[in-house]
């Protein structure tokens, strides 16, 4: 590839060193980590990377500082695994050990800005899965096995090339801030922010491919607290938005507004990673557009869901190939004992109102391990068309299984078209204490 001259300047920030006059220092010929270390040994400051292309890998931020991408400025993520010998991250469960781009662990007072891109380069190849023959579990195996049923093609799945890499993966960090900056294309989790406090997330965008973009979800906040997004565009082949509990921290205290989710998954999840709690969440004047699920909540590891709020939300959501989870369906809430977990959690207190939905399914709220309690949904309207897929899933408008505490207000639906499958408005089973209103 063509390489440019690379100048950063480092400015230490009185406010951060203490100094009367800003410490500057420039690096040249791409050597960010260099800026960053000498800029450390000030307190802090600011590093700018200017327009261009700059082959990257391992770079470790430090407290107090700035990391600028200017317009035009590139960081690709470094195809050799080596250049990412010393910083990895935990990643999904069929993940393991994964490298990292940009990566800060405890440090306090980080920001990275805009306007330039990361861009973690995956790459990732086709392949035929196995061929099923029953049900092997109620989380997939219900749409896989039905995909077989029609005759789809349920074998053909994509996988990542090594390396998997992360683009920003930030650990017991404090004072966060991730401003303006595009993120494309990790083989990993773009941005992984894991027991983090006091963060904000604004005006980024990130993408990856919806066809190909397995385990490249879009922001993933793992039991972190003080949390606010605002103002993003999320477009992703994995969640978009994903709240995880993947250690012993809790997710609590997040504000999520004025984003736009895609996804060939899940727009907006909780879960699957659920060791630890999940409580005062809200996602609020967001649009979801093109998504696979549309609000999704999947307990599976022990932790507990407390007083989560979605409230107006505008959703199209549409089938997409077989293997990504989700049949169109604008909500799905389940809670599902994960194999080898002591127990899968409790759901207790989620409200969902002032929501206009349309999708190719339903929603779909069971509790397979658990019942799931006082489940409010207020002003709440879901129109089901058509499905553009030969294996037809949709059934149910709303179904309600295993629900102690169940209220419907202001509820409708609307069925545009016709399916021979569909069958019943509203199936509720299993449930107690239901108020229909």
């Amino acid at each position: 590839m063509r390489w440019f001259h690379l100048v950063l300047v480092s400015v230490c920030l009185a406010a951060g060193c203490g100094l009367r006059t800003p410490y500057r220092v420039k690096a040249v010929d791409g050597k960010i980590q260099e800026a960053i270390d000498r800029c450390a040994r000030h307190g802090g400051g600011r590093v700018t990377v200017p327009r261009g292309e700059w082959t990257v890998g391992g770079i470790e931020l430090c407290s107090n500082l700035e990391l600028v991408l200017e317009e035009g400025a590139v960081l690709l993520g470094s195809r050799d695994e080596a250049a990412y010998a010393r910083l990895d991250s935990i990643g999904a469960g069929d993940m393991g050990r994964i490298p990292v781009i940009l990566s800060a662990h405890g440090a306090r007072d980080i920001t990275i800005s805009g306007p330039g891109t990361i861009d973690g380069q995956a790459v990732r190849e086709s392949y035929q899965r196995a061929e099923v023959t029953a049900v092997t579990d109620s989380v997939t195996g219900r749409e896989v096995y039905n995909a077989m049923l029609y005759g789809a093609d349920y074998r053909t799945k994509w996988r990542k090339v090594a390396p998997w890499t992360t683009a920003i993966n930030f650990v017991d960090c404090e004072g966060v801030v991730i401003r303006d900056i595009h993120v494309k294309e990790s083989n990993g989790w773009n941005v992984h922010l894991e027991r983090c406090r006091n963060v904000l997330v604004e005006g980024v965008t990130i993408t990856s491919s919806r066809e190909n973009g397995v385990n490249s979800d879009g922001l993933d906040i793992d039991g972190c607290t003080d949390v606010t997004v605002r103002g993003c565009r999320i477009d992703t082949g994995d969640d978009a938005l994903c709240f995880k509990t993947t250690g012993q921290a809790p997710c609590a205290g997040i504000l999520v507004t004025d984003c736009t989710l895609s996804s060939s998954s899940a727009a907006v999840k909780i879960g699957t990673e659920s060791k630890a709690d999940f409580r005062d969440i809200t996602v609020r004047d967001c649009r979801i557009e093109g998504a696979n699920r549309g609000l999704c909540i999947i307990l599976r590891d022990g932790g507990d869901v407390r007083s989560i709020l979605f409230e107006n939300i505008d959703m199209t959501c549409r089938r997409h190939a077989p293997f990504w989870w989700g049949n169109g369906d604008p909500l799905y809430f389940t809670i599902q004992k994960r194999k080898g977990a002591l127990s899968a959690g409790t759901v207790d207190g989620v409200t969902v109102r002032h929501v206009d939905a349309v999708g190719q399914s339903g929603v779909r709220v069971e509790g397979f391990s658990e019942p799931l309690r006082n489940i409010i949904f207020e002003d709440f309207h879901l129109t089901v068309e058509p499905e553009d897929a030969v294996d037809k899933r949709a059934r149910n408008g709303f179904l309600f299984d295993g629900v102690d505490g169940l209220v419907l207000d202001r509820v409708s639906l609307v069925w545009k078209g016709y399916e021979k499958e569909w069958e019943e408005n509203y199936v509720i089973r299993n449930c107690q204490n239901i108020q229909l209103l």
